[in-house]
């Protein structure tokens, strides 16, 4: 049954090459006899004959022409082997046939001629045809790139031309060199048929990669450090063995080799029903998912096989910006360019299709030759008669039609619907030699409808779980922060071991909430890899390394990559989502600010599909760092201030952009790198600190945030302490300081809890900015002194303090937190810097620490020290402080008066005074008065003011 279908196939093929030999010879014997023909030739002739060295470069050169002129027209092919086969024999046949009948015919018909004669005639045409194979053989040599293999070659090869050369101008007249040039000829022909040996022999033998060409490695490889990570992703080269493709995929590529094979499922190889027609085949899946590793892991187990059974040939065909109505035509043309590399198929190459369009433009006679040389093309047929060749020739044809769903809008869909028109029509032929691979994306269903019902078999690569390769790169990223001596600004650790046993889930697959949400937005290991790529080009001690938080930076990049339109609109939005500037994006209808939810719910379904907007809530949400989540679009807040020390795209500082170092993927600048400003607040010195901090707004807010890094450990004292007092020394007298609020605060709390509180006290009380820092500070010490003796808040609520142990703890605590300093010589030459409220909270710990001298009233010894530090200190806003409190409600009037009258008459006639001297000097002093009448009238006192 096989012979019957074999020898049409032979017959033809031997038909026609004796058809195109005789038209060669008849042609070549025709032209010998015409005159112009002859007087060229014989000019030619004379040139050459002048001198040797003509005929011998013109020679040379013509092997090297003939042989590039037969792979121009595919008679012959660098990578074919020249292997003969009866069955179908290359079109070269043709080419000798019609030089012997050109002989046959010459010599039938020529006249007796002279034996030596004839011989010298031939000594000098083998030299000419020795030199001829010469050009042609380098010609070999360099197309199959011998030369690089076997160097010994090339050296040969230029020892025998040499001495060819030699021979043929030294001995060209003398008849015994016949024979030298016999063997040089013979060792030429030797040389060849060893070095083409050679290359067939290699071209059978499997051949998974070529060399220097690098393989890309398995999806789940040993990856335990960050350069292990770099020579992962770098290579993104398809993957050519089955055995190092992810798990997952080996299952793909072995099913479908095993289907092409067998011709159909293992259960029906014994069905000749399925087994003799072509197999279709659709590989569906995302882009960059591993489609095109399948394929070459098929294409190279097919190989393996080719021994044992046929020789599979592979034509990839991209099918991207092909023609609607010209796909047919298309993989046609590439499927006899890609065989054409093992069989001759001059048989099946027709005019291109530019050439007839312009013979059609050429005028009727060109309209009627190219309606001769072009006419319809029988695609079904075509494909029948490949299939015939290849079974003829024992070869088996594997076509992977690629991208046959990528493009827009009508042209992509009538280029799909060409596709599967065409596989429809070959379906139910017996294709047994021809295979096709459609290789496509699975984003759009009605594309796979359309091929569906025109393959034999589907496979669909479904999403790949990357939660575990990302987790391992992000711990490792971390610890490279660690590795590099940097800080990682929102934690306490020192190294990477510290911080996950402190932070056991942040790091875990199923915890981990930038690679929950990346992992679901990522569909394919390449797009995995382009993200991994691009961030590690970044995460350098030079660029953004410890400059930013990395679980953001992970986050913004897979939507930069998933999603470029939403990520622009994001970018455009961010500036008004989180410093909440009056944008156009960021208004409504209205007129009113948009809140943050809301503004993100509008991009969000502006630019993605339902499916996925609940991913994109939860990226947005992790990566600005919401209180709410964005399905509440009232939602307007974002977790982290401006004073934060996260570096998360929802932190807002007045000097530094997150997105902006995201996106130029360096710091700026304009900006201070966030771990230069750590690392002089650890370990650089500390007036230089101080004087940056003092003098540069980027300082303060960079201080503000990351200050409190020396705070979590007690070894830091000093240094606070001496960060603290240089500050204090460089601030200057501006009331706008920073000195009011923020970590500073808590670097000074801390040098007054280490003793240092007078000189703290000092420091701040001559700083005009420092006036509500220290009151600050002592409000501290005295919440502190009213928790201990339960004695509540407010002035009014200490009353008598009875029992003489009550008195005793009051006056140590007092002592203790006031750390034992002469309050009544800070308030005689500093009261009047004070502000009342820390003028009042001195006097308190004075009178506290008094209870242990006597059983007098607490507010009783709060006045008396009021009065002592009025006589020793009349500045106007001291005495302010005494007329408040005569005036006022704080303190009772009783106890004013009580002590008042306590004192000498000359201290009492001494603060009267001065009231009345401050009275005649102001013009509202109608409180001067109240006090001046109450203090005239007490109890003991008679004088009248």
């Amino acid at each position: 049954m096989s012979q019957v279908k074999t020898l049409p196939i032979t017959a033809t093929r031997w038909l026609s090459l004796l058809l195109c030999a005789i038209t060669a010879a008849t042609i070549t014997v025709f032209l010998s006899k015409v005159g112009f023909v002859q007087k060229t030739y014989s000019s030619l002739g004379a040139i050459l004959n002048a001198n040797p060295v003509l005929h011998y470069s013109s020679a040379f050169l013509a092997g090297i022409g003939i042989k590039l002129l037969l792979d121009k027209f595919y008679i012959s092919h660098p990578k074919r082997s020249i292997g003969f086969n009866w069955r179908y024999p290359p079109v070269t046949i043709a080419v000798l046939a019609s030089l012997f009948l050109t002989v046959f015919y010459m010599l039938s018909t020529a006249p007796k001629f002279d034996e030596a004669a004839l011989y010298a005639q031939s000594f000098m045409s083998l030299k000419y045809l020795a030199l001829t194979f010469i050009g042609m053989l380098i010609t070999v040599i360099y197309q199959t790139k011998l030369y690089t293999q076997k160097p010994i070659f090339t050296a040969v090869l230029v020892a025998l031309s040499l001495i060819y050369i030699v021979f043929a101008v030294s001995l060209a007249d003398i008849t015994p060199a016949f024979n030298v040039f016999m063997y040089l000829a013979a060792s030429y022909f030797i040389l060849a048929a060893y070095l083409l040996f050679d290359e067939y022999r290699q071209s059978k033998q499997p051949s998974i990669t070529t060399e220097n060409e690098d393989v890309t490695i398995q999806i789940n490889p040993e990856l335990n450090s960050l350069e292990d990570f770099r020579k992962w992703f770098k290579d993104d080269s398809t993957i050519k063995s089955t055995e190092e493709l992810e798990p997952d995929l080996q299952v793909y590529a072995t099913r479908i080799t095993e289907r092409l094979k067998n011709g159909g499922d293992k259960g029906d190889k014994g069905d000749k029903g399925e087994k003799d027609l072509a197999q279709h085949i659709a590989l569906c899946g995302p882009y960059g998912c591993g489609k095109s590793s399948i394929v070459e892991s098929i294409v190279n187990d097919l190989a393996k096989n080719s021994e044992k059974e046929s020789v599979w040939i592979h034509s990839d065909i991209s099918t991207w910006g092909a023609a609607s109505g010209s796909v047919a035509h298309v993989v046609l043309s590439n499927i006899i360019d890609d065989i054409s590399q093992y069989i001759d198929m001059c048989a099946f190459r027709a005019l291109p299709k530019h050439y007839t369009e312009a013979l059609k433009s050429g005028g009727s006679a060109f309209q009627f030759a190219s309606t001769l040389l072009a006419g319809p093309v029988d695609i079904e047929g075509s494909f029948q008669k490949l299939n015939n060749v290849l079974k003829t020739t024992n070869h088996k044809l594997l076509i992977t039609l690629q991208d046959v769903d990528r493009g827009t809008g009508d042209e992509n869909e009538k280029r799909l619907n060409d596709i599967a028109a065409l596989l429809d029509r070959l379906k139910n032929r017996d294709l047994n030699h021809i295979n096709f691979i459609i290789v496509m994306g699975n984003e759009k269903p009605e594309h796979a409808v359309v091929l569906g019902k025109v393959v034999d078999h589907i496979e669909t690569i479904i999403s790949q779980d990357f939660k575990k390769i990302l987790c391992g790169w992000v711990k490792l990223c971390t610890k490279e922060i660690f590795d590099k001596h940097l800080v990682l600004t929102h934690s306490a650790e020192n190294d990477i071991d510290e911080y996950t046993k402190n932070n056991p889930l942040p790091l875990r697959q199923g915890f981990y909430q930038p690679a929950i949400i990346s992992n679901n937005l990522i569909d394919s290991i390449r797009m995995l890899k382009r993200v991994m790529r691009r961030i590690s080009k970044c995460w350098t001690e030079e660029k953004l390394l410890g400059e930013v938080d990395f679980g953001s930076l992970l986050l913004i990049t897979t939507l930069r990559e998933d999603n470029p339109a939403l990520f622009n609109a994001f970018v455009n939005s961010y500036v008004s989502l989180v410093y909440g500037k009056l944008l156009t994006v960021a208004k409504t209808e209205d007129g009113k600010q948009k809140t943050i939810n809301e503004t993100l719910s509008n991009l969000i379904a502006d630019f993605t599909n339902s499916e996925a907007t609940h991913v994109y809530n939860a990226l947005f949400k992790e990566l600005l760092n919401l209180k709410e989540d964005i399905t509440d679009k009232s939602g307007n807040s974002l977790k982290s201030n401006k004073n934060s020390g996260e570096q998360h795209l929802g932190v807002k500082p007045g000097s530094i952009d997150y997105l902006k170092r995201v996106l130029l993927e360096t710091v700026p600048e304009s900006e201070l790198r966030d771990q230069v400003v750590i690392d002089s607040i650890k370990s650089s010195s500390t007036q230089e600190l101080a004087k940056h901090v003092c003098s540069d707004y980027r300082w303060q807010e960079a201080f503000d945030r990351f200050g409190r890094k020396l705070l979590l450990d007690d070894k830091n004292q000093d240094r606070v302490k001496q960060i603290t007092f240089d500050v204090l020394e460089h601030i200057g007298k501006d009331p706008n300081g920073f000195l009011t609020e923020g970590v500073f605060e808590e670097y000074t709390k801390q040098t007054i809890d280490s003793g240092n509180l007078e000189s703290v006290l000092i420091k701040l009380v001559n700083l005009e900015s420092g006036e509500k820092l220290l009151e600050h500070q002592l409000d501290k010490l005295q919440r502190t002194l009213d928790f201990k003796i339960n004695m509540g808040n407010k002035t009014e609520g200490y009353g008598n303090i009875k029992g003489e142990t009550e008195r005793m703890e009051a006056a140590n605590y007092s002592n203790e937190l006031f750390q034992s300093i002469n309050i009544s010589n800070l308030l005689n030459s500093n009261g009047h810097k004070l502000s009342k409220r820390s003028f009042f909270i001195c006097l308190k710990f004075k009178a506290f620490a008094q209870l242990a001298d006597d059983k007098l009233n607490f507010l009783n010894k709060l006045i008396k020290n009021l009065f002592k530090v009025v006589i020793n200190n009349k500045n106007t806003r001291v005495v302010d402080y005494l007329i408040n409190a005569t005036t006022s409600g704080d303190i009772q009037i009783g106890h004013v008066k009580e002590e008042f009258v306590k004192l000498s008459p000359e201290e009492r006639e001494d603060i009267l005074q001065t009231l009345v001297e401050l009275r005649d000097n102001q013009e509202n002093n109608s409180d001067i008065d109240i006090a001046i009448k109450n203090l005239s009238f007490s109890e003991g006192c008679n004088r009248s003011v």
